[in-house]
Protein backbone atom coordinates (compact mmCIF):
# COMPACT_ATOMS: atom_id res chain seq x y z
CA UNK A 1 0.00 0.00 0.00
CA UNK A 2 0.88 3.33 -0.79
CA UNK A 3 -0.21 6.31 1.76
CA UNK A 4 0.60 8.99 -0.14
CA UNK A 5 1.75 10.88 -3.20
CA UNK A 6 3.74 14.32 -3.97
CA UNK A 7 1.05 16.15 -5.61
CA UNK A 8 0.99 19.71 -7.11
CA UNK A 9 -1.76 20.44 -8.11
CA UNK A 10 -5.76 19.16 -7.94
CA UNK A 11 -7.60 21.28 -10.69
CA UNK A 12 -11.43 21.17 -10.38
CA UNK A 13 -14.34 21.79 -12.48
CA UNK A 14 -11.66 20.47 -15.68
CA UNK A 15 -12.78 20.20 -19.42
CA UNK A 16 -9.97 19.60 -21.67
CA UNK A 17 -8.63 16.34 -19.87
CA UNK A 18 -11.55 14.12 -20.88
CA UNK A 19 -15.06 14.39 -21.15
CA UNK A 20 -17.30 16.14 -19.51
CA UNK A 21 -16.26 18.17 -15.85
CA UNK A 22 -13.10 16.44 -14.36
CA UNK A 23 -11.01 16.88 -11.61
CA UNK A 24 -7.23 16.53 -12.56
CA UNK A 25 -4.78 15.30 -9.94
CA UNK A 26 -1.34 16.78 -11.02
CA UNK A 27 1.53 14.56 -9.84
CA UNK A 28 4.81 15.97 -9.31
CA UNK A 29 7.98 14.92 -10.80
CA UNK A 30 8.78 13.58 -14.60
CA UNK A 31 11.65 12.15 -16.50
CA UNK A 32 11.50 14.14 -19.50
CA UNK A 33 12.39 17.55 -19.98
CA UNK A 34 10.53 18.64 -22.68
CA UNK A 35 11.99 22.23 -23.81
CA UNK A 36 8.42 23.26 -24.16
CA UNK A 37 6.85 22.01 -21.01
CA UNK A 38 4.00 24.13 -19.82
CA UNK A 39 4.65 22.74 -16.14
CA UNK A 40 7.95 23.21 -15.32
CA UNK A 41 7.02 23.10 -11.82
CA UNK A 42 6.04 19.27 -12.48
CA UNK A 43 9.84 18.21 -13.28
CA UNK A 44 11.46 17.87 -9.30
CA UNK A 45 9.89 14.74 -7.00
CA UNK A 46 9.67 17.27 -4.58
CA UNK A 47 8.56 20.76 -2.91
CA UNK A 48 9.37 23.78 -4.56
CA UNK A 49 9.57 27.67 -4.40
CA UNK A 50 7.67 29.92 -6.99
CA UNK A 51 8.24 33.39 -7.10
CA UNK A 52 6.18 36.48 -8.08
CA UNK A 53 8.16 39.02 -9.56
CA UNK A 54 5.39 41.13 -9.65
CA UNK A 55 4.35 40.89 -6.39
CA UNK A 56 8.14 41.48 -4.93
CA UNK A 57 8.80 44.71 -3.22
CA UNK A 58 12.38 43.59 -3.29
CA UNK A 59 12.34 44.17 0.35
CA UNK A 60 14.95 41.28 0.77
CA UNK A 61 13.27 39.25 4.15
CA UNK A 62 13.24 35.84 2.24
CA UNK A 63 16.79 35.95 1.90
CA UNK A 64 16.99 37.13 5.99
CA UNK A 65 14.48 34.24 7.03
CA UNK A 66 16.56 31.76 4.67
CA UNK A 67 18.24 29.40 7.12
CA UNK A 68 20.43 27.53 4.26
CA UNK A 69 21.16 30.61 2.40
CA UNK A 70 19.35 29.20 -0.66
CA UNK A 71 17.92 32.81 -2.31
CA UNK A 72 19.79 35.25 -4.20
CA UNK A 73 18.61 38.10 -5.87
CA UNK A 74 19.48 37.45 -9.79
CA UNK A 75 19.23 40.06 -12.31
CA UNK A 76 17.26 38.11 -14.69
CA UNK A 77 14.56 36.28 -12.65
CA UNK A 78 14.45 38.53 -8.91
CA UNK A 79 14.80 36.71 -5.61
CA UNK A 80 15.01 32.92 -6.74
CA UNK A 81 15.36 29.75 -4.45
CA UNK A 82 18.38 27.48 -5.43
CA UNK A 83 16.20 23.83 -5.46
CA UNK A 84 19.40 22.18 -4.60
CA UNK A 85 19.83 23.96 -1.35
CA UNK A 86 16.62 24.78 -0.03
CA UNK A 87 15.34 22.36 2.84
CA UNK A 88 11.47 23.01 1.82
CA UNK A 89 10.90 24.70 5.31
CA UNK A 90 8.68 27.65 4.37
CA UNK A 91 9.96 30.01 5.88
CA UNK A 92 10.81 32.72 3.13
CA UNK A 93 6.80 32.14 2.20
CA UNK A 94 6.13 32.98 5.94
CA UNK A 95 7.59 36.54 6.18
CA UNK A 96 6.93 37.49 2.53
CA UNK A 97 3.99 39.64 2.99
CA UNK A 98 2.85 40.34 -0.49
CA UNK A 99 2.57 36.64 -1.60
CA UNK A 100 5.01 36.67 -3.61
CA UNK A 101 6.50 33.28 -2.61
CA UNK A 102 4.41 29.76 -2.66
CA UNK A 103 5.43 26.36 -2.31
CA UNK A 104 4.89 24.14 -5.22
CA UNK A 105 4.14 20.44 -4.33
CA UNK A 106 3.30 18.85 -0.85
CA UNK A 107 2.76 15.12 -0.31
CA UNK A 108 -0.98 14.35 0.61
CA UNK A 109 -2.91 11.36 1.78
CA UNK A 110 -4.35 9.29 -0.53
CA UNK A 111 -7.39 9.20 0.98
CA UNK A 112 -6.93 13.10 1.53
CA UNK A 113 -7.17 13.39 -2.19
CA UNK A 114 -9.75 10.81 -2.19
CA UNK A 115 -11.81 13.27 -0.20
CA UNK A 116 -10.90 16.33 -2.43
CA UNK A 117 -12.12 14.19 -5.77
CA UNK A 118 -15.43 13.39 -3.99
CA UNK A 119 -16.57 16.97 -3.41
CA UNK A 120 -17.59 17.26 -7.35
CA UNK A 121 -19.43 13.74 -7.30
CA UNK A 122 -22.52 15.47 -8.77
CA UNK A 123 -20.30 16.88 -11.52
CA UNK A 124 -19.10 14.09 -12.62
CA UNK A 125 -22.36 12.20 -12.68
CA UNK A 126 -24.41 14.73 -14.52
CA UNK A 127 -21.47 15.77 -17.00
CA UNK A 128 -20.14 12.33 -17.69
CA UNK A 129 -16.88 13.41 -16.23
CA UNK A 130 -14.70 12.12 -14.37
CA UNK A 131 -11.07 12.05 -13.04
CA UNK A 132 -7.83 12.64 -14.69
CA UNK A 133 -4.54 12.02 -13.57
CA UNK A 134 -1.88 13.85 -14.99
CA UNK A 135 1.72 15.86 -14.40
CA UNK A 136 4.45 15.57 -14.48
CA UNK A 137 4.49 11.89 -15.27
CA UNK A 138 2.26 10.30 -13.36
CA UNK A 139 3.50 7.24 -13.38
CA UNK A 140 6.70 7.72 -11.38
CA UNK A 141 4.67 7.46 -8.84
CA UNK A 142 2.61 4.43 -10.16
CA UNK A 143 1.73 2.39 -7.07
CA UNK A 144 -0.12 5.73 -5.86
CA UNK A 145 -1.99 6.21 -9.30
CA UNK A 146 -3.40 2.48 -9.15
CA UNK A 147 -4.66 3.05 -5.37
CA UNK A 148 -6.06 6.20 -6.25
CA UNK A 149 -7.47 4.49 -9.43
CA UNK A 150 -8.83 1.56 -7.79
CA UNK A 151 -10.61 4.19 -5.05
CA UNK A 152 -12.21 6.14 -8.01
CA UNK A 153 -13.27 3.07 -9.63
CA UNK A 154 -14.95 2.24 -5.98
CA UNK A 155 -16.65 5.46 -6.42
CA UNK A 156 -18.00 5.11 -9.87
CA UNK A 157 -16.34 7.66 -11.07
CA UNK A 158 -14.26 7.50 -14.41
CA UNK A 159 -10.61 7.10 -14.49
CA UNK A 160 -8.20 8.95 -17.55
CA UNK A 161 -4.47 9.11 -17.55
CA UNK A 162 -2.34 11.15 -19.42
CA UNK A 163 1.20 9.76 -19.84
CA UNK A 164 4.61 10.20 -21.88
CA UNK A 165 5.42 6.63 -21.65
CA UNK A 166 9.12 6.56 -20.71
CA UNK A 167 8.23 3.68 -18.46
CA UNK A 168 8.83 0.05 -18.45
CA UNK A 169 5.74 -1.46 -19.72
CA UNK A 170 5.37 -3.65 -16.18
CA UNK A 171 3.85 -0.12 -14.93
CA UNK A 172 1.14 -0.20 -17.91
CA UNK A 173 0.48 -3.45 -17.05
CA UNK A 174 -0.30 -2.70 -13.35
CA UNK A 175 -2.12 0.42 -14.41
CA UNK A 176 -4.47 0.05 -17.21
CA UNK A 177 -6.87 -2.61 -15.41
CA UNK A 178 -7.81 0.15 -13.85
CA UNK A 179 -8.29 3.23 -16.48
CA UNK A 180 -11.31 4.24 -18.91
CA UNK A 181 -9.20 6.58 -21.18
CA UNK A 182 -5.69 6.60 -21.76
CA UNK A 183 -3.92 9.65 -23.22
CA UNK A 184 -0.59 9.03 -24.59
CA UNK A 185 1.64 11.51 -25.81
CA UNK A 186 4.10 10.92 -29.08
CA UNK A 187 6.41 14.09 -29.84
CA UNK A 188 8.62 12.93 -32.50
CA UNK A 189 9.57 9.61 -34.64
CA UNK A 190 13.43 10.42 -34.72
CA UNK A 191 15.15 9.19 -31.48
CA UNK A 192 18.03 11.32 -31.61
CA UNK A 193 15.92 14.94 -31.91
CA UNK A 194 13.69 13.43 -29.54
CA UNK A 195 16.15 13.46 -27.14
CA UNK A 196 17.69 16.44 -28.16
CA UNK A 197 14.38 18.14 -26.96
CA UNK A 198 13.17 16.19 -24.34
CA UNK A 199 16.63 14.13 -22.60
CA UNK A 200 15.29 10.67 -23.53
CA UNK A 201 15.24 8.49 -26.91
CA UNK A 202 11.89 7.71 -28.78
CA UNK A 203 12.07 3.58 -29.07
CA UNK A 204 10.78 2.34 -25.21
CA UNK A 205 7.93 5.11 -25.95
CA UNK A 206 7.20 3.89 -29.38
CA UNK A 207 7.04 0.14 -27.99
CA UNK A 208 4.59 1.25 -25.32
CA UNK A 209 2.10 3.20 -27.33
CA UNK A 210 2.15 -0.50 -29.98
CA UNK A 211 1.45 -2.60 -26.65
CA UNK A 212 -1.10 -0.24 -25.16
CA UNK A 213 -3.04 -0.07 -28.38
CA UNK A 214 -3.74 -3.68 -28.17
CA UNK A 215 -4.67 -3.39 -24.94
CA UNK A 216 -6.45 -0.29 -24.02
CA UNK A 217 -9.69 0.32 -26.34
CA UNK A 218 -10.23 4.02 -25.50
CA UNK A 219 -7.07 5.49 -26.26
CA UNK A 220 -5.49 8.80 -27.91
CA UNK A 221 -2.66 9.79 -28.91
CA UNK A 222 -1.44 13.39 -28.33
CA UNK A 223 1.25 14.71 -30.43
CA UNK A 224 2.23 18.10 -29.26
CA UNK A 225 3.05 20.48 -32.33
CA UNK A 226 6.06 22.24 -32.01
CA UNK A 227 8.02 24.89 -34.25
CA UNK A 228 11.34 23.94 -35.03
CA UNK A 229 11.05 20.79 -33.36
CA UNK A 230 8.06 18.82 -35.11
CA UNK A 231 5.91 20.90 -37.02
CA UNK A 232 7.15 19.68 -40.51
CA UNK A 233 5.18 17.57 -42.96
CA UNK A 234 7.56 14.61 -43.25
CA UNK A 235 7.89 13.99 -39.39
CA UNK A 236 4.23 14.53 -39.17
CA UNK A 237 3.38 12.14 -42.10
CA UNK A 238 5.75 9.62 -40.04
CA UNK A 239 4.45 9.68 -36.84
CA UNK A 240 0.98 8.87 -38.83
CA UNK A 241 2.05 6.33 -40.60
CA UNK A 242 3.73 4.55 -37.90
CA UNK A 243 0.37 4.86 -35.75
CA UNK A 244 -1.72 3.92 -38.97
CA UNK A 245 0.50 0.76 -39.90
CA UNK A 246 2.53 -0.34 -36.59
CA UNK A 247 -0.21 -0.25 -34.01
CA UNK A 248 -3.92 -0.26 -33.24
CA UNK A 249 -4.25 3.41 -32.42
CA UNK A 250 -7.37 5.19 -34.25
CA UNK A 251 -7.94 8.21 -31.98
CA UNK A 252 -5.20 11.18 -32.34
CA UNK A 253 -5.46 14.82 -30.93
CA UNK A 254 -3.01 17.78 -32.45
CA UNK A 255 -1.97 20.09 -29.93
CA UNK A 256 -0.90 23.31 -30.83
CA UNK A 257 2.20 24.94 -29.05
CA UNK A 258 1.94 27.78 -26.51
CA UNK A 259 3.74 29.62 -24.33
CA UNK A 260 1.24 29.86 -21.38
CA UNK A 261 3.47 28.54 -19.15
CA UNK A 262 6.23 30.77 -19.78
CA UNK A 263 5.46 32.80 -16.52
CA UNK A 264 6.27 29.88 -14.32
CA UNK A 265 10.38 29.64 -15.61
CA UNK A 266 10.63 32.57 -14.68
CA UNK A 267 9.10 31.74 -11.32
CA UNK A 268 11.49 29.05 -10.80
CA UNK A 269 14.45 30.49 -12.10
CA UNK A 270 14.48 28.61 -15.41
CA UNK A 271 15.48 30.09 -18.85
CA UNK A 272 12.32 29.39 -21.06
CA UNK A 273 14.26 27.82 -24.45
CA UNK A 274 10.66 28.75 -26.07
CA UNK A 275 10.23 32.28 -25.34
CA UNK A 276 10.56 33.61 -28.82
CA UNK A 277 8.32 30.84 -30.48
CA UNK A 278 5.04 32.04 -31.82
CA UNK A 279 2.05 30.23 -30.60
CA UNK A 280 -0.19 27.87 -32.96
CA UNK A 281 -3.51 27.60 -33.57
CA UNK A 282 -5.76 24.61 -34.69
CA UNK A 283 -5.75 25.75 -37.93
CA UNK A 284 -1.91 25.88 -38.57
CA UNK A 285 -2.46 22.40 -37.49
CA UNK A 286 -5.15 21.29 -40.02
CA UNK A 287 -2.38 20.08 -42.51
CA UNK A 288 -1.49 18.11 -40.97
CA UNK A 289 -4.46 16.53 -39.17
CA UNK A 290 -5.47 15.94 -42.87
CA UNK A 291 -1.95 13.65 -43.42
CA UNK A 292 -3.30 11.14 -40.45
CA UNK A 293 -6.80 11.22 -41.87
CA UNK A 294 -5.41 10.10 -45.11
CA UNK A 295 -3.88 6.89 -43.83
CA UNK A 296 -7.16 6.10 -41.89
CA UNK A 297 -6.78 7.63 -38.51
CA UNK A 298 -9.12 10.10 -36.68
CA UNK A 299 -7.63 13.18 -36.30
CA UNK A 300 -8.48 16.30 -34.10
Amino acid sequence: MTPSAMIFDIERYATDDGPGIRSVVFFKGCNLRCSWCQNPESHLSYPQIMYNRKQCTSCGRCMAACPVDAIHNDELFGFITDPDKCIQCGACVDVCYTNARKIVGRRMLLDEIMEELKKDTDYYKDSGGGVTFSGGEPLLQADAVSELAQKCKNEGFHTALETAGYLPWQTFELILPLIDLLYFDLKHIDSDIHRSFTGVPIELILDNIRLAGELQENMVVRIPVIPGFNDSLDIQRRMMKYLSEETAVTQVELLPFHRFGSGKYDGLGIPYAMKDVENLSKSDCEQFAEIGRQLGLNVK
